[in-house]
Parts: C-alpha cells; sequence; structure tokens
C-alpha cells in the first residue's frame, strides 16, 4: 500500500496533466478560429474589391450608377455574413480565453508545500512520540 503523501502527489500530477492538455486544446481550437477570422476577412476583401470593380464598370460603362444595388445587392449580403460570422467568431474566442484565464495551472511549489507538510507532521509526530516515552 503506497503512502498517503505519495497518492496525493500522484493525484496532483495526474490533475495538472490533464488540465494542461485541456489547455492546450482550448489553445488549439483559439489558434484554428484565428485562422478562420484570417480566412473570411480575406473573402470580405475579395468582395469589397468586386464591389469597386463592379462600381467602375458600371459608371465607366454608362457614366452613371443605375442599377448600381441590383448589381452589388449579393455581395453586400455575403459581406454581412460575414461579418456576423467574424462576430461569433470573437465571442468564441473571448469565451475559450476567459476558461484558459480560469484555470490557471498551480505551480510546482504547491506539491513541495505538499510533501514538506507531510515532513512536519511525520516530524512532530516523532517529537511527540519521544516526549511520551520520557
Amino acid at each position: 500500500m503506497t503512502p498517503p503523501a505519495f497518492d496525493n502527489l500522484i493525484n496532483k500530477v495526474k490533475a495538472g496533466t490533464k488540465q494542461c492538455a485541456d489547455q492546450m486544446g482550448r489553445a488549439a481550437k483559439v489558434a484554428k478560429l484565428r485562422m478562420d477570422i484570417l480566412a473570411q476577412s480575406g473573402e470580405k476583401s475579395r468582395l469589397l474589391q468586386n464591389i469597386g470593380e463592379k462600381t467602375y464598370q458600371l459608371y465607366a460603362g454608362t457614366k452613371g450608377l443605375d442599377g448600381l444595388l441590383e448589381r452589388l445587392a449579393h455581395d453586400f449580403t455575403m459581406i454581412q455574413r460575414i461579418e456576423a460570422r467574424l462576430a461569433e467568431i470573437e465571442v468564441e474566442i473571448a469565451d475559450m480565453q476567459a476558461a484558459l484565464a480560469g484555470s490557471a495551472v498551480t505551480d510546482a511549489t504547491e506539491v513541495r508545500d505538499v510533501t514538506e507538510s507531510v515532513e512536519h507532521a511525520t516530524s512532530s509526530q516523532d517529537k511527540h512520540s519521544d516526549e511520551q516515552n520520557t
């Protein structure tokens, strides 16, 4: 049978390992979401460039902008969808970062403190038994 202090140490190592794995998983999800932001932003830029080109082509061809909204309605709708998705992603990232900050990894001094308290308790018991023997 293992001593309770050793079991406590093993349990702390297991908990720390699980917590580290959870945090790495969340960090990977945040990185994936940031990549999604870059992709969505690139698509938005492409659509805005397309709007500019279509606007110029219409103006150059007709010397006016009649019918511009009809020609660009699809692009505007797509940009609105992208902006909504970007807002959702930002919320997801903020939630994950809050979860990461809320589950801070404890440092190794806590493990040392546990062993020190066990050693202290053992030495106190030894002193107490020595006092009783005298």
